[in-house]
């Protein structure tokens, strides 16, 4: 198993895409100062999931992302991709080839990748757990590294060893297994809050166990008693299932006949339909003849206007007609008088004649008189005949002609009539058309108008639900990693808590004179736990006290006789002390110890150099008791803000100790301890320090977690509240009318047309 290849991407100064190639034999990188070696290694680390952005020389995870020059613009995300060739199997996975890559965007989000899919960093550290391969591991050494290999300190020593030996894994399962171990506890405690809570409840449980068993009595008998009632039911429904399976049967057979009849309307239907088409067909046809039928109308109006004319004027010829009839049926009567007459005279001539004849054939003359008389009557009398024969067919072809006009009339008003009743009908059918479509439109333009709002109500909250979602899933790691951070805090208050009262790292007889009390009857302190100091000035302080910090506080030579009698006696070790009285009380003031015009010069000095920050015994918080001691022990001890600053101090004045903010530190004797920074669980006072910090931190971030959790479970009500479904069935609804309103629409444009 090795290392194959490494491609960085906006990492730190590497810009560009950079492919990096470890053939078989390449152990190291090297090259000039501020090529980028060590952004290699950080890349490495990195990428393996380490996440303390001191480790990588930066204040915040962020600013590993390249930050642009004056001719690149800063890039929006940092890639580290890591390939490990996995021959022989030690990597637990079936891959010969396993790639790791980490990404980081400036908004503060992260994501791994094994293979390319996406995965968890607890997933890349049990991969490479116990393979020598980590954030942390020997497998990448660098200068602070070899410093810590050849270190006299055992602590420093230990973590590497505890690496290569594969001790890390049972390390993470006991760290797991108090974790789980804590988590019991805390159930033990609720469970026996609720059996106390319980038992308080045990006496009002019996008797609702009375009222319950009365209430299973009562429930018996009733459930009898309904099941007597729903045998009757029973009955009668029977009853009335088999008069409706009849009714069922009924209807089952009317329905297969409407059925039929619906088939045959149906065929009907597509008649009618095709009817209608063709009537659609001749509509236009129609609409040319109503124009045609229009124009004849008017002519016919004009021409019934001369008929009417005509008619009137044959009216009163009729009047005329009647009057001259009237006339001449008088004059016919008169005619007819007068012939009866004339018939009478002549019969009273002809007798008169006779007569005259046989009584005096003499008067021929007047009876020759008489017949001419006669004749002439007969003549005038035919004559009134003819006249009146001429009349009367004049009176029959004038009525004769005024029948066929009134006729005629009677047809072209009928005719009017008929085509005027169509014209209304189409006029109104037309109307009513046109209505129902601007209507319908009406409705379609609701409708469209409904399905917009519907189309933007359901987008609106499509993308709500979208926001929320992704709030809640930012809102749920957020939750979980204040959780992981709780977690760890509470562990870490544990260990080091254990630490603390197991006396770690202190030697071996100031261990026992501690915890045994045998010897004196008061409580006994090392100098550690009497004295703290504020974050910033921690690590100063600490490399400032340095092997003094394990010492015991002693208050009288009495009791320093008698811890060391008692280490003699029982071959307990060595201990160091300190005499509370000896030579020293708390209101010793440092400047009042300067009597020496040298030292207040260089005190002065010192004051103004560069990097100066202050004297270490100002920067110790203890009780008036013990600040005095504080003050003989850190008297000349000056903080600095540089290790440059410090070495350039101390070659300066001598007589004087000086320490810088992370931890560096050299005596009066020139004696300097450097290197990486030191932990602040490494020794007593760290640790005191340390758990101090972690005590106050807790609360608050159990109440940022109490907050989030709160949040997600307002997130995702406010999620579930959304019903996407109810707007997208609305929705659908809304487009079935308005394809149904457009379908009505297409149908009547064209039975219009």
């Amino acid at each position: 198993m090795h290392l194959s290849r490494l491609e960085i991407f906006g990492f730190k100064s590497f810009a560009q895409k950079t492919v990096i190639n470890f053939n078989h034999g390449v152990t190291s990188i090297v090259g000039p100062n501020g090529c980028g070696k060590t952004n290699i290694v950080d890349a490495i680390r990195w990428c393996l999931g380490e996440q303390r952005s001191g480790t990588l020389r930066s204040d915040k995870m962020e600013n590993v992302i390249f930050n642009g020059t004056s001719i690149k613009k800063p890039m929006g995300m940092a890639e580290v991709s890591l390939t490990i060739q996995n021959d022989k199997g030690i990597l637990p996975t079936e891959y010969s080839e396993v790639t790791i890559t980490r990404r980081i965007f400036r908004s503060g989000e992260s994501e791994y990748l094994l293979n390319k899919n996406i995965c968890r960093l607890k997933d890349i550290t049990n991969l490479f757990m116990d393979t020598g391969i980590g954030a942390n591991a020997y497998s990448v050494i660098e200068l602070k590294m070899i410093e810590t290999i050849l270190s006299s300190k055992a602590d420093e020593r230990r973590t590497m060893f505890e690496e290569a030996a594969g001790v890390n894994k049972y390390k993470l399962r006991r760290r797991l297994a108090l974790r789980k171990l804590e988590e019991v506890k805390s159930d033990m405690a609720r469970v026996n809050d609720i059996v106390s809570e319980v038992e308080k409840k045990v006496n009002s449980l019996g008797r609702q166990a009375k009222k319950a068993e009365r209430y299973t009595n009562i429930s018996a008998t009733l459930r009898e008693l309904e099941i007597d009632f729903a045998e009757r039911e029973l009955a009668l429904f029977s009853n009335q299932k088999v008069e409706l399976l009849q009714k069922k049967d009924f209807n089952f057979k009317r329905r297969l006949s409407i059925e039929s009849e619906i088939s045959k309307l149906s065929d009907e239907l597509k008649g009618i339909k095709s009817s209608l088409n063709e009537i659609e067909g001749s509509l236009q046809k129609k609409r040319h003849e109503i124009t045609s039928v229009t124009e004849k109308i008017y002519f016919s109006q004009k021409q019934l206007s001369v008929a009417e004319e005509r008619r009137n004027s044959l009216e009163d010829n009729i009047d005329r007609y009647h009057q001259e009839l009237e006339e001449l049926n008088n004059q016919v009567k008169e005619t007819e008088d007068f012939i009866e007459e004339s018939k009478k005279k002549i019969d009273d001539f002809t007798a008169l004649i006779e007569t005259k004849q046989n009584e005096n054939e003499e008067s021929g003359i007047s009876v020759n008189l008489a017949k001419e008389e006669l004749e002439k009557k007969r003549a005038e009398l035919n004559t009134k005949n003819e006249e009146l024969l001429t009349k009367f067919k004049e009176l029959t072809n004038k009525e004769n002609d005024l029948s066929n006009i009134e006729k005629a009339l009677n047809e072209k008003n009928n005719i009017i009539k008929e085509r005027n009743g169509k014209i209304l009908e189409l006029t109104n059918k037309i109307a009513k058309t046109v209505g129902f479509i601007e209507r319908l439109q009406n409705e379609k333009a609701d409708a469209q108008k409904n399905l917009e709002e519907a189309e933007a109500e359901y987008l609106k909250e499509q993308e709500r639900k979208d926001n929320l979602e992704d709030k809640l899933n930012k809102l749920k790691n957020d939750e979980l990693d204040r959780k992981s951070l709780l977690n760890s805090m509470k562990d870490k208050i544990t260990f080091i808590q254990s630490l603390i009262d197991n006396l770690d790292g202190v030697s071996k007889g100031a261990k026992a004179l501690i915890n045994d009390k045998s010897w004196t009857k008061k409580e006994k302190n090392l100098l550690a736990q009497v004295g703290t100091s504020d974050e910033k000035y921690r690590f100063a302080i600490e490399a400032a006290l340095r092997n003094n910090l394990n010492n015991i506080l002693i208050e009288s030579v009495t009791e320093l006789k008698e811890a060391i009698n008692y280490l003699k006696t029982n071959s307990a070790g060595r201990a160091a002390f300190y005499l509370d009285n000896f030579g020293h009380n708390g209101k010793e003031d440092f400047w009042g110890k300067l009597n020496n015009f040298t030292v207040r010069r260089r005190v002065k000095k010192i004051q103004s150099s560069p990097g100066f920050t202050g004297w270490a015994k100002d920067y110790v918080k203890t009780d008036k008791k013990w600040k005095g001691l504080f003050n003989k022990i850190l008297r000349y001890t000056a903080v600095v803000d540089s290790l440059e600053n410090m070495l350039e101090m101390s070659s300066k004045f001598s007589g004087f100790s000086f320490t810088t903010l992370d931890g560096d530190f050299v005596d009066v004797s020139g004696l300097v301890e450097s290197g990486s920074s030191p932990k602040a669980d490494n020794t007593l006072f760290g640790r005191m320090q340390l758990l101090e910090d972690l005590k106050k931190d807790f609360p608050v971030e159990e109440e940022k977690l109490n907050e989030c959790s709160k949040k997600v479970e307002e997130t995702e009500n406010e999620l579930y509240s959304i019903d996407l479904k109810i707007l997208s069935d609305k929705g659908k609804i809304l487009v079935n009318d308005l394809a149904n309103v457009d379908k009505q629409i297409s149908q009547f444009e064209f039975e219009k047309k």
